[in-house]
């Protein structure tokens, strides 16, 4: 098996892990996002221009709304700024929630709660993210 196979598989596998979230989260009421390019960064982004086309669609994430109130964006790759060196990481497998009223990208930075719900995904992590997930929109 060669590096871009292997990469091809790992995306796949991402790409269940986000549809199983998302499923839980219909279940729960929850209207997601489904439009054809929701959940996946790009596959020919170029930084405004000043690259070459990169492929950003291992980037996963879900936006969700269940009342009037609360946008919820979910990150299958927690932003994370450690509090003592202030360094920046993004925590690849680990979910991120940002609660919002109009999505921001600095903002979800900044406001992004790192969860300890790493996948792959099964019961007992979807009902913690349901528990996180109602503890932040409760704020």
């Amino acid at each position: 098996m060669d590096y871009e196979e292997i990469v091809r598989l790992f995306e796949a596998s991402r790409e269940e892990e986000r549809l199983k979230i998302v499923r839980h989260l219909i279940s729960q009421g929850y209207k997601v996002s489904s439009r054809s390019n929701s959940g996946k960064g790009r596959s020919d982004y170029t930084s405004g221009g000043t690259i070459k086309g990169y492929d950003l669609s291992s980037w996963k994430y879900i936006n969700a709304k269940k009342d009037q109130d609360h946008n919820i964006f979910i990150s299958l790759q927690s932003f994370d700024k450690d509090p003592v060196s202030k360094n920046r990481h993004t925590l690849r497998d680990r979910l991120g929630i940002y609660v919002y009223d109009k999505y921001n990208a600095d903002e979800a930075y900044e406001n992004m709660h790192t969860t300890d719900i790493d996948l792959p995904i099964n019961e007992e992590k979807l009902k913690e993210l349901d528990r996180v997930i109602g503890l932040l929109v409760s704020k």
